[in-house]
């Protein structure tokens, strides 16, 4: 029994050294971090709570934290659902079924630089094609994620963020959608039950869990957010208005050499999030629906 235990550990141990090596040192070390002063050159400072002060205190962080919550405010229910309507529709027979899957995940893997590029096309004043649409609706174009409006440039970003992250959501609903029992779907078929109906009074409450489950990945994925921006952003000239914590953590750490307050921010933003999952999991017996 020893020996096989020994050498259980001894195949486990380079998983083991590597979840210490590159996750709880790292977390331990930037919570430590988070109360000194440190530039990377000298050793660090031991400066109590003032990081976290300065942190609380400073407006440009809870406009910040407002612009990432508005983020996901946008980014969580569009996602979602898109992923859940394309789902249900390739989870017909249709043609070039798999060539359609194909196309909807295909943004997933696009590289953010190459997002970024075509998103700029689009979102452009005068030569952009969505404002080239609207003047032929007559309507006005409109900056987007230079717009001097704080709320459509984050706004922005949150459609071009849901662009580049439904397809792994749409893969996640689909196969959930494939695992519901044929015959539940055959014998409300059989009562005169329609597509619409099945799928509201059905697939939803059976699929219900990966759907919270993809909710509780996109709200994370929303609050970490930091690709979109530093592609779409000129992080060297931001305004306070479109800042978000990530871009504050970035620029701290990196370019300011600034590593106490940047743990900080990190941490806070580990805190929020934290927060807003317990939340989350406070509503999930009201609407998750779990088979016995």
């Amino acid at each position: 029994m020893r020996k096989s235990n020994f050498w259980g550990l001894l195949f486990v141990s380079p998983f083991i050294i590597g979840i210490i090596v590159f996750f709880v040192f790292p977390v331990l070390f930037s919570g430590y971090i988070s109360f000194t002063k440190w530039d990377m050159f000298n050793p660090p400072k031991f400066v109590g709570l003032k990081n976290w002060i300065d942190s609380v205190t400073n407006p440009v962080f809870w406009i910040s934290f407002r612009n990432v919550f508005y983020f996901a405010l946008i980014f969580v229910p569009l996602q979602t659902i898109f992923a859940l309507i394309i789902a249900h529709m390739l989870n017909h027979k249709i043609r070039l079924k798999g060539f359609f899957r194909a196309c909807y995940f295909l943004p997933n893997i696009t590289p953010w630089v190459a997002g970024a590029i075509v998103w700029k096309f689009l979102y452009g004043y005068d030569f952009g094609l969505i404002n080239h649409i609207l003047r032929l609706l007559g309507l006005n174009g409109s900056y987007w994620y230079d717009s001097e409006k704080w709320w459509v440039a984050i706004g922005s970003l949150a459609l071009m963020n849901v662009w580049k992250g439904m397809g792994q959501t749409m893969v996640i609903l689909l196969a959930a959608m494939q695992n519901v029992p044929t015959e539940i779907v055959e014998a409300a078929k059989a009562e005169g039950a329609g597509r619409t109906t099945i799928f509201r009074k059905i697939t939803v409450p059976m699929i219900s869990p990966m759907v919270f489950l993809t909710m509780i990945l996109s709200t994370i994925s929303a609050f970490t957010a930091f690709d979109v921006f530093l592609t779409m952003f000129d992080v060297y000239s931001l305004p306070d208005r479109n800042s978000v914590v990530n871009l504050m953590v970035y620029r701290e750490a990196f370019m300011y050499g600034k590593m106490g307050p940047a743990s900080t921010l990190a941490w806070m933003l580990f805190i929020i999030i934290l927060i807003i999952t317990v939340i989350q999991r406070k509503f999930e017996k009201r609407w998750v629906h779990y088979e016995n």
